[in-house]
């Protein structure tokens, strides 16, 4: 097509469409855990090993954990154990707390009591986690909707096949959520695979259906 200055009319290029799919703000409970690696003993250690009592032992579980962590700890709370060895998990409890500081890595070791639950050997690597804390309501996302760009964190929210950055402020990160403390809330709609691609503004087709991670999204009934 030719203007009437006879130069040929500038065509835009056409508009750029990115795939992706998304899922929706909910809110649940996120526990804030911290874990330590350890080791494994007997109780009675002067016994000798007889593979076929195995089951009925008792171990102590030696964890080291930093002393900011260790001060919010107490007897009796719970430790989730899991063996290196074959993945095998148990719960065991809290049973000392010993007052000396390792100067070279800064931890105090806390002694966990567990029965064993079949197959546990002594010496065995074990990790143990504890629940500190537990947000209550955490309005949280896929950690893969979070982009770290060089003003900080974003998440593009969906509307009218649409992306609009949303400058988050994020808090603790568990089993692949992320909790959002400022910028978007439980309801809407995010970009999750192909975020990386965005930019505010970009026009998004949106893959299959919302993804429901598994929590309560805004107004939804207790």
């Amino acid at each position: 097509m030719m203007s009437g200055c006879g130069k040929k009319a500038e065509q835009k290029p056409p508009e750029k469409i990115v795939n992706i799919t998304t899922a929706q703000v909910v809110t649940r409970d996120l526990p804030l855990t911290e874990s330590a690696v350890g080791s494994e003993t007997w109780v009675s250690q002067a016994e000798t090993y007889d593979p076929t009592r195995d089951l009925a032992r008792r171990f102590y579980i030696r964890l080291p954990f930093p002393l900011d962590i260790v001060r919010r700890l107490k007897i009796g709370q719970p430790v989730n154990l899991t063996n290196f060895e074959d993945g095998k998990k148990a719960v065991g409890v809290v049973r000392e707390i010993r007052p000396a500081l390792s100067t070279m890595t800064q931890t105090v070791e806390v002694i966990v009591d567990v029965r064993n639950p079949g197959g546990w050997r002594p010496a065995g690597s074990v990790r143990g986690e504890v629940t500190l804390d537990i947000h209550r309501n955490a309005s949280v996302v896929p950690e893969q909707a979070v982009v770290l760009r060089p003003a900080g964190a974003v998440v593009y929210a969906v509307e009218n096949n649409t992306a609009r950055a949303r400058m988050v402020k994020t808090g603790i990160q568990r089993n692949g959520m992320v909790e959002i403390l400022e910028g978007l809330q439980a309801g809407q709609v995010v970009a999750v695979d192909g975020a990386t691609l965005l930019s505010d503004g970009a026009k998004v087709n949106v893959r299959g259906e919302t993804a429901e991670t598994s929590g309560k999204p805004a107004g939804a009934a207790k």
